[in-house]
């Protein structure tokens, strides 16, 4: 009886069962090339990131070992000496231009002291007065020019030039 009930059953149920063929669909687009062009944007992006990532920190290393190269003792040292001639340099400057060699005097008050008859026939002191100085490549020259009351300063070097035009009365206190 139950071999009847069996094929009872399945002939009621049978045409409710329906068959198709067995397919495998891939997931990866790369298999299928459903979504393919997402798929391949998607790892062009990870590579670029990844190389940028990789330039960005061989140019952090580089950046900080030319750093600690500035930062050694012998460089702390060569940067002060630098700095101090370069001072040095203006301050020879400055007192030729502006000091007693060109003919500036100042009385206890600042004021200019106009030249006398003797030092306008001495050594240059009352009238026009020039100088050149160079170094590095860089050549200052400098003309005070007593009657206009003004020093013309031209700087030329390697990487340009340019004239500056010191109105001497602007320097007194």
């Amino acid at each position: 009886m139950i071999k009847y009930l069996i094929f009872l059953f399945i002939i009621l149920f049978s045409p409710y069962v329906i068959a198709d063929n067995m397919t495998y669909r891939f997931s990866s687009p790369s298999f299928s090339g459903v979504g393919t062009s997402a798929h391949f944007l998607t790892i062009e992006n990870q590579e670029h990131t990844r190389k940028a990532e990789i330039k960005a920190k061989r140019e952090s290393l580089e950046a900080k070992r030319k750093s600690d190269a500035k930062n050694t003792n012998y460089n702390k040292f060569l940067q002060n000496m630098e700095s101090r001639i370069y001072a040095e340099f203006s301050k020879q400057l400055t007192d030729a231009m502006f000091g007693e060699k060109c003919g500036t005097t100042y009385d206890g008050s600042g004021t200019i002291v106009p030249p006398s008859d003797e030092v306008n026939q001495g050594d240059g002191g009352g009238s026009n007065c020039t100088g050149t100085m160079t170094f590095n490549d860089t050549t200052i020259t400098y003309t005070k020019d007593v009657t206009n009351d003004q020093v013309v300063l031209e700087i030329s070097g390697p990487d340009g030039g340019s004239t500056i035009t010191l109105p001497l009365n602007d320097f007194q206190f």
